[in-house]
C-alpha cells in the first residue's frame, strides 16, 4: 500500500512538470521544448487585456525572445522570407489562434505580447496556466490562448507576386 501511495505521489509531482512543456516548431520544421526555467531569464512586461468588466494585467516573459530561444527568426534577422511567416499558438485545449511573425515581434509592432505566468500578480490558475498569451493593443481578449503548449511557425505558400502571377494566368 505504501509503495501504491508513494507511485501516486510521485506521478502527481511528475504531471505539472510535464505540463509546464512549451514546444516552439521553427519554419524548418524542427522543435524545440523550453520549460519555466528556461523563460525565467527573459526580459518581462505587462500587458492589461480587456475582460467583460474591466481589465486584468497578465505579467511574464516577452514573447520575442521566448520565439528567440525557439529558433525563429525575430529582430534583426526577421527580414526576407520570415516577413511572410505566420505563428499558430494553441492552447492545452486544443483552442488556437493565428498571428504574423512580425505583429509579434517588438521591433516591427508596438504592442507588447506576452508568454503570462501571473495575472494581476498572482500565479495563473491551472486553467490559464502555465502560460497565456496576451496581447496588447487588442480590442477583444479572443487571440489571449490561455493553457500554451506549442508555438509553431509556417511561411505562407507564395509570395503574393507569384500568387497574383499565377491567377492572371489562370484567366
Amino acid at each position: 500500500m505504501i509503495r501504491i501511495l508513494a507511485l501516486i505521489a510521485t506521478l502527481a509531482l511528475a504531471l505539472p512538470a510535464a505540463a509546464q512543456e512549451l514546444t516552439i516548431v521553427g519554419l524548418d520544421g524542427k522543435a524545440k521544448v523550453l520549460r519555466a526555467a528556461d523563460l525565467a531569464g527573459f526580459p518581462r512586461a505587462e500587458v492589461a487585456v480587456a475582460q467583460d468588466k474591466g481589465f486584468k494585467t497578465y505579467e511574464g516573459p516577452i514573447l520575442a525572445y521566448v520565439l528567440r530561444a525557439g529558433g525563429l527568426p525575430v529582430g534583426p534577422r526577421l527580414h526576407g522570407d520570415p516577413l511572410r511567416a505566420f505563428v499558430i499558438v494553441s492552447g492545452a485545449d486544443g483552442f488556437q489562434a493565428v498571428f504574423s511573425l512580425a505583429e509579434l515581434d517588438k521591433d516591427y509592432h508596438d504592442g507588447t505580447v506576452v508568454l503570462g505566468d501571473k495575472v494581476d500578480g498572482q500565479t495563473l490558475s491551472a486553467k490559464e496556466g502555465p502560460w497565456r498569451l496576451a496581447v496588447s493593443g487588442d480590442k477583444k481578449r479572443w487571440r489571449s490562448v490561455h493553457g500554451v503548449t506549442r508555438i509553431e511557425a509556417r511561411l505562407s505558400d507564395a509570395p503574393a507576386a507569384k500568387a497574383a502571377s499565377a491567377m492572371d494566368h489562370a484567366h
